[in-house]
């Protein structure tokens, strides 16, 4: 999931419903858009179940298809007059907004893809650029490696945030230019310093979490670069080499290919198959 991001497209969404623009809405519309914002990931209730992760109404599917979110957003229309809103612009608001959460999801760079055009076609999607961690689940997030991926998302959206936040009335002309440029500025610097691929940003990041990480010996970034979706096992074995270790079941098998030999935070680098060809390429910051 992309955690902090939801939360601010559902405040932005409350701000673009509310009643007056000129100033923040209240405490009861942004929980309440940011709720259905989040409202996807609900399907996590099924790990408890039984439900697998890959399975059609697992983590990340039949809630986070489009459909899902035409549907929900319908329903809500029909409901919005009687709470006193346009029941169209409502509606459509409430589909974007639950739509955004699985368009989100396919930014992230860990777990399997979204089923987006579920009920048709059961594929998971990851978009062509997943420049945000994925969130862990759960308490997970309560750790160092959830901190800065909670400052990173905040670093991503800030400008979204600050949309949902402003008070046009309590600024003057004067320095309101000021203010704009100065955060402009913080919110580049941020992007660079968590986003960025810059080799400076990268060292800031592994001292923070006390990087660890122990690759195999035919393992390299740039190897790993030419393994892509739909890929022979035998491809990525003659690129890579022999894995440190294989999970999961025999037809969906992970090979990893990093590891931290204290068990602290690393750089997971593993190639996952289904059904013998190459079904998604990992590359995230792990606690084993």
């Amino acid at each position: 999931m992309a955690s902090l991001g939801h939360i601010v497209v559902g405040m932005a969404a409350a701000r673009v419903q509310s009643r007056d623009a000129a100033h923040r809405p209240g405490l009861a519309p942004m929980l309440f858009w940011a709720a259905l914002s989040f409202l996807p990931d609900a399907d996590v209730i099924g790990f408890g179940l039984g439900v697998r992760y890959e399975d059609p109404w697992g983590h990340r599917g039949a809630t986070h298809s489009l459909a899902f979110a035409l549907a929900l957003g319908a329903v809500i229309g029909l409901l919005a007059p009687r709470f006193g809103r346009p029941a169209v612009r409502t509606g459509v608001m409430a589909t974007l907004v639950v739509a955004s959460h699985a368009l989100l999801d396919t930014l992230t760079d860990g777990g399997l893809g979204c089923a987006l055009f579920w009920p048709f076609d059961l594929t998971r999607y990851f978009a062509p650029w997943t420049p945000l961690p994925v969130s862990p689940i759960g308490f997970g997030y309560l750790s160092p490696y959830g901190l800065y991926v909670a400052m990173t998302e905040m670093a991503l959206f800030a400008p979204v945030l600050w949309y949902s936040l402003r008070d046009p009335g309590r600024r003057t002309a004067k320095r309101r230019p000021l203010a704009v440029g100065a955060g402009g500025v913080a919110w580049l610097l941020g992007l660079w310093l968590l986003l960025g691929n810059d080799a400076v940003r990268d060292r800031l990041i592994r001292a923070a979490l006390r990087d660890d990480t122990q690759f195999t010996a035919g393992f390299s970034e740039a190897a790993l670069d030419g393994v892509g979706i739909g890929d022979t096992a035998g491809h990525v074995r003659e690129r890579l080499g022999e894995p440190f270790r294989e999970l999961g079941g025999a037809a969906r098998p992970c090979w990893l290919y990093s590891r931290s030999p204290d068990r602290g935070y690393f750089r997971a680098r593993a190639v996952c198959f289904a059904d013998g060809r190459v079904a998604n390429v990992v590359r995230r910051w792990v606690k084993m």
